[in-house]
């Protein structure tokens, strides 16, 4: 995961204290609780099916609700093409380190056309939307950051370590180029996260500081403050 920054404004430091849930949840109607309560246990069904089915599966995770894409001033939009706000848009990553070349491409047709017709057993809303670990990849290599964000946003009911690490990975990253965003040039995923066998008690991250314009202090001393303060 890489994230490259252009913005020559500073920003301030964010305050943690802002991370903590500091308000309460509007209260959920007897009709809505109702409704949760069956999604959830058509969730814990689909994810029984599904993992039945496949012994591949990294993880899975609720998205959140997609919004139509932007269009060119005189463009109408096809009503086909506005997300339908009762879809339920279920995130399925594939670990697929042991495929090459075509064989990637009928692991996402065989496991789409599997998962979408189990979904469909239980719940019409229900939208599998497959994806590789390779793919993954392949975003942030195009700078696809959009993607890392949807997933990090999304709420997990299955995972083997992967998506909770990049909940951490992308929290941290938000952290860091907030407060230090003069300064970052790129924070990179290393390591298991890279691999894609993270777990979220060990991420290897990297961040790149441009240091071009500091004259009070060593380049020694610079990254060794930094590294104090985004380590803690």
């Amino acid at each position: 995961m890489s994230k490259n920054h252009t913005s020559p404004e500073k920003k301030e430091a964010i305050d943690p204290a802002q991370l903590k849930p500091g308000f309460e949840l509007p209260k959920l109607t007897p009709e809505m609780q109702e409704r949760m309560n069956k999604v959830q246990k058509e969730l814990d069904v689909f994810k029984e099916k599904v993992l039945a089915k496949r012994t591949d599966i990294t993880g899975m995770s609720l998205l959140p609700p997609l919004q139509p894409q932007p269009l060119p001033p005189g463009v109408q939009r096809d009503p086909r093409d506005i997300p339908n706000p009762q879809d339920i848009n279920i995130f399925i990553l594939i670990d697929d380190a042991k495929l090459e070349g075509l064989a990637k491409g009928d692991l996402i047709v065989k496991s789409t056309e599997e998962t979408t017709k189990i979904a469909k057993e239980l719940n019409e809303n229900f939208k599998p939307q497959v994806m590789l670990i390779s793919e993954l990849k392949e975003a942030c290599f195009d700078a696809k950051y959009d993607i890392i964000q949807m997933v990090a946003n999304s709420g997990i009911f299955y995972d083997k370590g992967l998506l909770s690490a990049l909940k951490v990975a992308e929290l941290h990253k938000n952290m860091a180029t907030k407060k230090f965003d003069k300064y970052v040039v790129s924070y990179i995923a290393v390591g298991s996260l890279f691999r894609g066998d993270a777990a979220p008690n060990d991420i290897d991250v990297a961040i790149v500081i441009d240091d071009t314009d500091v004259k009070k202090m060593s380049r020694f001393e610079l990254r060794e403050k930094l590294r104090g303060i985004i380590t803690s």
